[in-house]
């Protein structure tokens, strides 16, 4: 009896691993949501279900059933629950974070429901985006000047997001206010790791190297969007060597090449940059110099440029896009990854 016990909990976790799928980076181990959108996916046979959780700091996230969406701005208690009053039948549940790991972290406990767990739906297509305070969506539901928290920030309405949600496609966000690639935002500790380290953890704050690279979780393509914390400067240090950050764009192509060595990628321009900002500066077209000039380095038909160009008046916190101008790049993002990928 005891054998056969033991193989019935196995089956049991077999068939809850497989039908409460973790959304982005997210060590199983620990069921931390740190990233900006990661989150947890399932379907269901029933009329109501619970995601049990703990909660560190701050947290906002988006609940979607059956495609309608509710914003929980702050997350208090041991457990989200579906909307009251849904009908007995088939139900898709997404629940993706909206602020990211600065502020706070959820813990995933056990999924439940009063009828019954089915198989997650997997889409075939995955994109991951690394980047900085703009691919978070930072101040993003906030109009300027305001104070950027974890109910402004709003992953789910960035480009990243909707490019994904556009081209049907599961994705990845690797991202982080102020990082950089070669140096993070003016005033930065000297410790604080750049996105070449950040990007080998499982969660922002975990060990280097912590994140295995699964095969199950390798993407089609990656969009890198970073730069804008490398050209940032109040006059306390020097302009970014151009060179440096070159350099620094072909070596983390490299790199992310060892663990997707068939993925396509891409170089996404920063809004947030200009020319004749900061007076003199041609930081717009700098940046994409350097970008175009890595590709040309690199040598790869699977390494690409896309622009965005500087991001007008109406903005969010601390000058950061809003939704309107996220929404109108999504498309763009879209329209050259589906060219390359033939989606």
């Amino acid at each position: 009896m005891k054998s056969i016990s033991a193989i019935a909990l196995a089956l049991v976790l077999l068939e809850y691993a497989q039908a409460v799928r973790f959304l982005g980076r997210v060590n199983p181990a620990t069921r931390e949501l740190t990233w900006p959108g990661t989150g947890v996916s399932f379907t269901f046979t029933g009329s109501s279900a619970t995601i049990g959780l703990n909660v560190t700091g701050a947290n906002s996230v988006l609940l979607t059933v059956d495609g309608t969406s509710t914003v929980i701005p702050n997350v208090n208690g041991s457990s989200i629950s579906t909307p009251a009053g849904l009908t007995k039948g088939n139900h898709t549940v997404e629940l993706r974070k909206r602020s990211e790991a600065f502020f706070g972290s959820i813990f995933v406990g056990d999924v439940t429901t009063d009828g019954i767990l089915g198989l997650d739906i997997i889409p075939s297509r995955k994109i991951e985006f690394i980047g900085d305070s703009i691919t978070v969506g930072y101040g993003l539901d906030g109009v300027n000047p305001c104070t950027n928290t974890a109910e402004v920030e709003d992953h789910p309405k960035t480009y990243a997001a909707l490019t994904a949600q556009s081209l049907k496609a599961d994705y990845d966000t690797v991202a982080w206010s102020g990082i950089g690639l070669v140096r993070n935002t003016v005033g930065s500790s000297p410790s604080d790791p750049v996105m070449p380290t950040r990007w080998t953890r499982y969660g922002p704050n975990d060990a280097d190297n912590s994140y295995a690279f699964p095969e199950s979780e390798i993407p089609d393509t990656v969009v890198i969007a970073l730069g804008t914390n490398d050209f940032s400067n109040d006059g306390s240090r020097a302009d970014l060597d151009m060179g440096n950050f070159t350099s620094a764009a072909v070596a983390f192509i490299r790199t992310i090449q060892t663990h997707y060595p068939d993925a396509q990628y891409f170089l996404l321009q920063s809004p947030m940059l200009s020319d004749g900002y900061p007076q003199g500066k041609t930081q717009w077209s700098s940046q994409k110099d350097a970008f175009n000039g890595a590709i040309s380095q690199l040598n790869s038909t699977k390494v690409h440029f896309i622009g965005w160009q500087t991001q007008g008046s109406d903005v969010g916190c601390d000058y950061h896009p809003n939704a309107a101008t996220h929404a109108a790049q999504a498309p763009i993002v879209a329209a050259a990854i589906a060219k390359e990928l033939g989606w």
